[in-house]
């Protein structure tokens, strides 16, 4: 173990300094004031940062994290106290202990939101707390993840597996955890595929002979494309004499002349509806055909939207909504589109813009959340040939396609960040 002493001006420059000479891995032994400034003496295990150390070092280590923790949160309550007192406040024992145990906490609380002191408090204290406080969390998660890889490297390979495809860190913590015991590299991966595969849910194809089917979604998701693939594959597989076109979408402007191109090319019969009222009785007056249904494109986060379309399928039991993601939206965008328009809202989905996407992680996730079953993929432009029903271990693969094309790769300190904190918690 390597023991070396820092004196700096502050707490801030001092681990800065440490970190630039021995690294994320070093631990804080101990601090103190002096004249100069600040004295921190930190260690760094040389060979346990290589991976070599052995598990009473490991042990030595923890409780070093603790020692450190227990120090930088005395500390913290000393800064606070002064900085109270500098405006004329006497703080109590306990409020100046929780606002440290609030701002840098012990282990089990890293994860916690930094609450502001009281008012009028200075702010380059407060600063300077928070900036030990992500120093501290990063040093921990390095530490707890460089331990992870040693005692566990096939489940540490795993989850970097996951990283790189981009599966949301909850999700691939609970494969990684479900995974059996005593597999080796290649049945592993292949194991923690057929498992992502398992949990995404692929209904039936929508498409039937009568019924009515409604495509919705946020604007550009190719809900017009989509419902044309499908208008087309209807015609050539059974009667364009029984399938009826339905636009409701009033806002896009040319919406109605594009869908009365398609009925004229398909020759199939094309109406407009103005409200939902009007879509509910066409659908009850129609009761032998096949109605397919063009909705106006709606923001992920119009909640008004979303109790419309639940209160319609709650009149219409014959209607059949589907919600078209596209892949190659952020992730962000499709969680909440899934969460407003998914439960209660839609029946399934549809994935467009496949061959847009660069990455499948972030949608495959949510619907892996969401347990929101996919019936069609739409994989390009074609009328109707890109259109085909949805198979849960093909995403998968696509998946594993796109992330192999991009040479995307999680990098040790990516891998710290997102699961240093869960795996030093189960460890």
């Amino acid at each position: 173990m390597k023991i070396k002493r820092y004196v700096a001006a502050d707490m801030r420059a001092a681990l800065r300094a440490i970190r630039e000479e021995q690294g994320s891995d070093a631990v804080i032994l101990s601090t103190r004031q002096i004249p100069e400034g600040v004295e921190v003496c930190s260690a760094v295990d040389i060979e346990l940062a290589a991976g070599q150390g052995t598990l009473a070092e490991t042990a030595a280590l923890k409780q070093l994290e603790r020692a450190a923790l227990n120090e930088l949160e005395r500390d913290a309550e000393a800064a606070a106290a002064q900085a109270l007192r500098a405006l004329g406040a006497q703080p109590s024992a306990t409020n100046a202990t929780s606002a440290a145990g609030a701002m840098l906490g012990t282990e089990a609380r890293l994860s916690e939101p930094v609450p502001r002191l009281e008012a009028g408090a200075d702010a380059a204290v407060v600063g300077e707390l928070r900036s030990l406080r992500n120093l501290l969390e990063q040093q921990l998660s390095a530490l707890a993840w460089n331990d992870f890889t040693r005692r566990e490297p096939l489940k540490a390979g795993a989850l970097a597996d996951l990283a790189t495809l981009g599966v949301e860190r909850t999700l691939a913590l609970q494969l990684v955890a479900e995974l059996p015991a005593a597999l080796n590299a290649d049945q592993l991966q292949r194991t923690l595929y057929a498992m992502l595969a398992r949990r995404i849910q692929v209904s039936e194809p929508a498409l039937q002979r009568t019924g009515a089917l409604a495509l919705i979604g946020p604007p550009g998701s190719g809900k017009t494309t989509a419902l044309a693939k499908l208008a087309a594959r209807y015609v050539l597989e059974h009667d364009a004499a029984n399938l009826v076109l339905i636009s409701s979408d009033s806002e896009r402007l040319g919406s109605h002349e594009q869908l009365r191109s398609l009925g004229r090319v398909l020759g199939t019969r094309v109406e407009t509806v103005a409200d939902m009222d009007e879509l509910v009785a066409r659908i009850e007056a129609l009761p032998g055909r096949l109605l397919l249904i063009d909705t106006p494109g709606v923001a992920a986060r119009n909640i008004d939207a979303a109790a419309q379309y639940r209160a319609l399928r709650a009149r219409c039991s014959a209607l059949q909504l589907l919600l078209v993601l596209p892949s190659s939206a952020q992730s962000g965008v499709v969680d909440e589109t899934v969460a407003h328009f998914g439960e209660g809202v839609a029946h399934g989905c549809v994935l467009t813009r496949l061959d847009e996407a660069v990455c499948l992680g972030g949608v495959l996730s949510a619907l892996v959340r969401s347990q929101l079953p996919v019936a069609y993929v739409c994989d390009g432009p074609v009328i109707p040939d890109d259109l085909r029903p949805a198979r849960a271990h093909q995403l998968v693969v696509r998946a594993i396609e796109l992330a192999r094309q991009g040479q995307s790769c999680a990098d040790d300190e990516l891998l710290a960040r997102r699961y240093g904190g869960s795996v030093h918690a189960t460890g």
